[in-house]
């Protein structure tokens, strides 16, 4: 027995779905959450990941956060300070990443691979505990677009240290579409991606045709993500104080730390409901503070930058010549209303899914896809498809008198095609030839015979990255 598993691990969550008789759902973490936060720290010689090491007190651990930043084998310079001043642990960069974890205890060293393991762990432990019987646990991976095949290689060496048997990588925008079945959609569609998480932003234009998706046009920023909304909360908490006490909580960066932990949370609640109510014990020289904040007034307060974080869907909508059809928003921020209804407002003609939370949806695609290889049993699982390859010319097959067009140009790897073959009864042997085009010489010629089949029967033609596998049933 094999289950089927889809993960998008984050720069700020992660989350994890299933795949069961034909539907994909999120699966909810020990402490009831359908999202774990990717942190990870030590307190004293005990490793902390999820929640027990976002919350509790930061002064007393070394805690790493956005770690998949380091993860990228082209990360750069700002990545690197990125990472360091959102966490509490040192970073050496000589030779080798290394992470210096020290508390008051011991220290310890690591790198952004063993940590990423240590979340995968976490979440196979969980899936795990979710099923009733064991079984195999199959993955399907989401990874940037822009990350390269050894970023990615990266990712499922993790993935299986913890546990799990990597299927496949799939980029975000992919699984995005899968997790709402858009590539069945039988005309040509045009689809805007949009995903803003916690620390960076990526909006893409995805050409849907005949169940095959290509990119059409990307952007990446890694300056863009809910952390500056939730600072902006923090800032107007620690003014509100500030007027009330006339203590301000900016000089104290233990303080900053109670706050933007509290804002945060804030700001998911702020999400879903219209108030959200704010306790925070001992915020600077054991004064306590407690404070409801609406839903209004958090729209009012990062009103000034929604126009900034449109700008990369805007920029990528006006260089696009064609109509966009739908849209999909994705990442922990676009649970925000005032975001979904920003990106709403950008193509007005467009159609916004948002059945899925937004920080959910691109694991649940995940989860489709590997539900859906593990429905294709005489495929090889063991060659790990990192980056799909698209054909580059029109397949055509010519069999008695028929000709038909059997592969389109851009098809992926591991497309199938079936055709109905109507041959007569008295016909014991058939010769399929394959073409680039009707009349031009074959490339490749089978023979079968089919003397002993139905009539008619199917041949069952699938494109193999160097070649057309052809088999008669």
């Amino acid at each position: 027995m094999a289950a089927a598993y889809g993960i998008h691990l984050g720069n700020s969550s992660a989350c994890l779905a299933s795949f069961n008789n034909g539907t994909a759902s999120v699966i909810a973490n020990d402490a009831g959450d359908r999202v774990t936060p990717a942190v990870v720290a030590l307190n004293g010689t005990e490793w902390e990941i999820g929640l027990p090491a976002k919350s509790g007190q930061p002064s007393s651990k070394a805690i790493i956060k956005h770690n998949k930043r380091l993860m990228n084998c082209d990360f750069n310079e700002d990545d690197l300070s990125y990472v360091e001043s959102s966490s509490s642990c040192r970073i050496q960069n000589d030779e080798k990443l290394v992470y210096e974890f020290e508390t008051s205890e011991t220290t310890l060293y690591s790198n952004p691979d063993s940590i990423a393991m240590k979340i995968y762990a976490k979440l196979f432990t969980i899936a795990s505990h979710s099923m009733s019987n064991e079984s195999d646990l199959k993955l399907v991976l989401a990874a940037p677009l822009h990350w390269s095949n050894a970023s990615r290689e990266r990712l499922v060496k993790c993935a299986e240290l913890a546990g799990f048997d990597v299927l496949q990588v799939i980029s975000e925008p992919a699984a995005a579409l899968l997790a709402y079945n858009i590539e069945e959609n039988p005309e040509d569609i045009n689809v805007l991606v949009y995903r803003l998480g916690g620390s960076t932003c990526a909006a893409s234009i995805v050409k849907v045709s005949g169940g095959f998706m290509t990119i059409e046009k990307n952007i990446f920023r890694s300056d863009l993500g809910g952390q500056c909304l939730t600072k902006d909360l923090a800032d107007y908490i620690a003014q509100e104080f500030r007027q009330k006490w006339k203590l301000d909580p900016q000089e104290s960066r233990r303080a900053m730390a109670k706050l933007l932990l509290h804002a945060d949370n804030c700001k998911h609640v702020l999400s879903t409901l219209n108030s959200a109510h704010v306790f925070i014990e001992s915020l600077l020289d054991g004064v306590d503070w407690s404070q409801n904040v609406s839903r209004a007034r958090f729209e009012n307060i990062i009103s000034s930058k929604i126009s900034s974080y449109i700008e990369p869907a805007q920029k990528l909508v006006e260089s696009f010549d064609g109509q966009i059809h739908k849209i999909v928003v994705c990442g922990g921020s676009m649970k925000i209303p005032k975001l979904q209804q920003a990106i709403a407002n950008l193509i007005p003609e467009a159609e916004v899914l948002s059945g899925i939370n937004p920080d959910e949806v691109i694991a649940v695609g995940c989860a489709r896809e590997a539900g859906l290889l593990l429905d294709v049993p005489e495929f090889s699982m063991n060659d790990l498809n990192t980056e799909v390859e698209f054909l580059g010319k029109d397949i055509y097959l010519k069999y008695l008198d028929q000709t038909v067009q059997l592969f389109k140009e851009g098809s992926p790897a591991f497309a199938q095609n079936i055709q109905t073959v109507d041959a007569g009864t008295d016909i014991k042997n058939i010769s399929f030839s394959l073409h680039e085009n009707p009349e031009s010489e074959e490339f490749a010629t089978e023979n079968f015979n089919v003397e002993n089949l139905n009539k008619p029967f199917t041949l069952k033609a699938t494109l193999q990255p160097s070649s057309v596998l052809l088999q008669v049933e």
